[in-house]
């Protein structure tokens, strides 16, 4: 019999039972706080397992038990699949020791899980234990492919803290994956907008032009939209000091003067800094210097001077 069927040769002795109140405590709380889907919840659904992923994690050795069955008698599951999703459970087990990941780098020796598969499973075990940049140093390794890339930007995303997106775009960066879905595409651009202006500028012309169109659009709301301070105020001169081809200098203008820009308190400020930067000369009735115009962007008040 195959050494990875072999229940107590793998799991070793369950008493203590490793899946403990704490333990347990501890994944649904991380389940929780990634919407309601693990990564190994994804897994195991992307391998048609959710009924698994149901029983995850177990309450008690039988439950183990039952898992680790269900999972070594499915015939449509690649041998490889099986290896990586007890080494995932195997260094639940571990995590609650103080011998780190003996029992799962044994079971990896002994059982043949290919390296690979060790690096994304544990970068995905990491994340499960909300170990972001940790797990990042699994996940952007050269052997990888870069699967359930949306779900890693997107849960890295949401949990940035204090407005600083080092890890997804890192992980961005890093791995350079091609983003399947519309939220995640939008919640990585909002990323790099609010982190580099000049960078989201150049993200959204890699893209076809309906999208582009959005993009860029998107990151005029997302400077405009800031809290009015100094710091806005630098990001719209900075925007507005952009090489915007004709496409991108006619969409900037509909979307301040009669798109959803229009409601944006800084919205004429920044179409007539636009203006003064371009070497256009400011509309009749208006007035208007750098100054006034930053100072009325940062501070949310509106710096045009009325003829």
């Amino acid at each position: 019999m195959d050494y990875y069927l072999q229940f107590d040769k793998v799991f070793g002795s369950v008493n203590p039972f490793p899946y403990n109140r704490s333990l347990v405590q501890r994944i649904e709380t991380s389940r929780r706080s990634l919407e309601g889907s693990l990564f190994i919840d994804r897994v195991l659904k992307a391998l048609n397992l959710s009924q698994v992923a149901r029983s995850y994690p177990p309450k008690n050795e039988n439950g183990l038990r039952q898992l680790h069955q269900r999972i070594c008698d499915d015939n449509k599951i690649a041998l490889h699949h099986k290896l990586s999703i007890i080494y995932y459970l195997l260094l639940d087990a571990d995590g609650n020791t103080s011998d780190g990941d003996r029992t799962a780098e044994e079971f990896a020796s002994l059982a043949g899980v290919p390296d690979r598969y060790q690096i994304f499973m544990k970068g995905l075990w990491l994340m499960d234990g909300l170990n972001f940049e940790v797990a990042l140093e699994h996940l952007t390794h050269p052997s990888l492919i870069s699967d359930f890339a949306d779900d890693i930007i997107t849960v890295l995303v949401r949990h940035a803290k204090d407005g600083d997106y080092t890890l997804p775009l890192a992980y961005y960066h890093t791995v350079q994956p091609s983003i399947k879905s519309s939220h995640a595409l939008q919640l990585l651009f909002d990323a790099v907008a609010r982190s580099s202006v000049i960078d989201a500028f150049d993200f959204s012309r890699a893209h076809a032009e309906q999208m582009r169109r959005q993009l860029f659009q998107r990151l005029v709301s997302v400077v405009l939209e800031g809290r009015p301070d100094e710091e806005t105020a630098e990001r719209a001169l900075e925007l507005t000091s952009l090489p915007f081809d004709a496409e991108e200098e006619q969409w900037f203008k509909e979307y301040l003067e009669s798109g959803e820009g229009k409601k944006l308190g800084a919205a004429r400020d920044t179409l007539l800094m636009r203006r003064i930067a371009t070497g256009h000369a400011a509309p009749a009735g208006e007035k208007g210097t750098w100054a006034i115009l930053m100072e009325g962007v940062k501070t949310g008040n509106g710096g045009r001077v009325q003829a």
